[in-house]
């Protein structure tokens, strides 16, 4: 599936981690990604230091399926930003996440960074970097205005 519309492309992003305990469609989240692609988990360690886990796509299946094997996890974009150059494009995409399709428990807000890629025939994902808000760390609000 080629994908030549950028909001397309992120929709689908969304939709392929989204799911059931176990229903995430990894198989479907493959296509959007160029083979080279990797993501970036973001966080701090025990000791409040920033650390970062990079994954390819196979990778970060491997790593996340478990965890959300047991958990109802459906993650949704709350607010864009998108500066395209040529035949890239920057995404700024705030998102939240519930335990619920429509709502529920929030598990949390962050921020993916999706770099695009545009190879003359489609859109590719490149690579996504991300971290969730925590204390003292929050999605800014000129992201919302």
């Amino acid at each position: 599936m080629g994908f030549h519309d950028i909001d397309q492309l992120i929709g689908a992003f969304y939709a392929t981690i989204s799911g059931p305990a176990g229903g995430q469609d990894w198989e479907g989240a493959k296509p959007l990604f160029h083979p080279d692609a990797r993501l970036v988990r973001t966080k701090l360690d025990e000791a409040g230091r920033p650390v970062a886990f990079s994954f390819s796509v196979d990778g970060y299946r491997e790593a996340t399926a478990p965890l959300l094997a047991s958990m109802d996890f459906y993650e949704h974009e709350i607010a864009r930003r998108m500066v395209r150059f040529g035949n890239i494009a920057q995404i700024f995409s705030a998102y939240e996440a519930y335990d619920r399709p429509e709502g529920g428990r929030m598990l949390k807000r962050g921020m993916n960074m999706i770099q695009l890629f545009d190879d003359g025939a489609r859109w590719w994902i490149m690579h996504v970097i991300w971290d969730d808000e925590r204390e003292g760390v929050t999605l800014p609000s000129e992201l919302f205005a």
